[in-house]
């Protein structure tokens, strides 16, 4: 009997974990948890960026509501989602390290997506040693909302809609005689490389990174 009730619950316990992975398992759920990861949005704003209708986001939101994924809060007649636990955050990077090691096209996919000969060769770890001794400038080109959610210490932000029309660079804190490594979303975001593209045009060294926000935290926090 006793054996009973514990085959019963180790079914039950890999039912719940194969619901909650389940969750992931959408594109459309992916690009939600994508831009959630940058900062909080109203459902009307998610559907804006991933292209879906609003009543097909607050679908997939619902589920991965269901999951305690994300949350919702309620702001008048807005409904608020953001991720719920930071651990979704290290599953959605390591989601996307597993594909990459186990589908190779996948890298060439991504190299065609951000226009591989813009990346930095050096590691992120490197660019931030740089940028913490002064010798390099780390620029943030995601919209206002999100760097102010999701802000990398040392970091300028200026959003790509407003650098491309910048009279002052020298204001912004971007000189000639530094290196400016430039962020965005991630390794599939390319406002990073249209920003490296304008600020070459400008006579900038400028390189991109693959990595993310929330990758370019932990490593700071690991230096710490």
């Amino acid at each position: 009997m006793k054996e009973t009730r514990t085959q019963e619950v180790r079914s039950g316990v890999y039912e719940t974990i194969s619901q909650i992975v389940s969750a992931f398992a959408s594109p459309a759920r992916l690009k939600i948890i994508q831009i959630l990861a940058q900062a909080e949005c109203s459902v009307e704003e998610l559907a804006q960026e991933t292209g879906e209708s609003v009543a097909n986001v607050s679908q997939h939101l619902q589920r991965l509501a269901r999951m305690r994924i994300v949350s919702c809060e309620r702001r008048g007649l807005s409904r608020i989602y953001k991720i719920q636990n930071p651990m979704v955050l290290q599953l959605w990077e390591g989601f996307q390290n597993l594909a990459h090691e186990v589908d190779e096209d996948l890298n060439h996919k991504e190299d065609i997506l951000i226009d591989a000969s813009l990346v930095a060769e050096e590691t992120p770890e490197e660019v931030l040693e740089l940028v913490e001794k002064g010798k390099a400038t780390l620029l943030d080109v995601r919209t206002s909302k999100e760097t102010a959610m999701t802000k990398v210490p040392g970091a300028i932000a200026v959003p790509m809609e407003d650098l491309a029309g910048f009279a002052n660079y020298k204001s912004l804190g971007l000189v000639k005689s530094k290196t400016v490594y430039v962020y965005c979303r991630g390794r599939y975001c390319g406002k990073a490389s249209n920003a490296v593209k304008h600020l070459r045009k400008l006579g900038y060294e400028a390189y991109r990174l693959r990595e993310s926000p929330f990758q370019l935290q932990l490593i700071q926090g690991d230096k710490q």
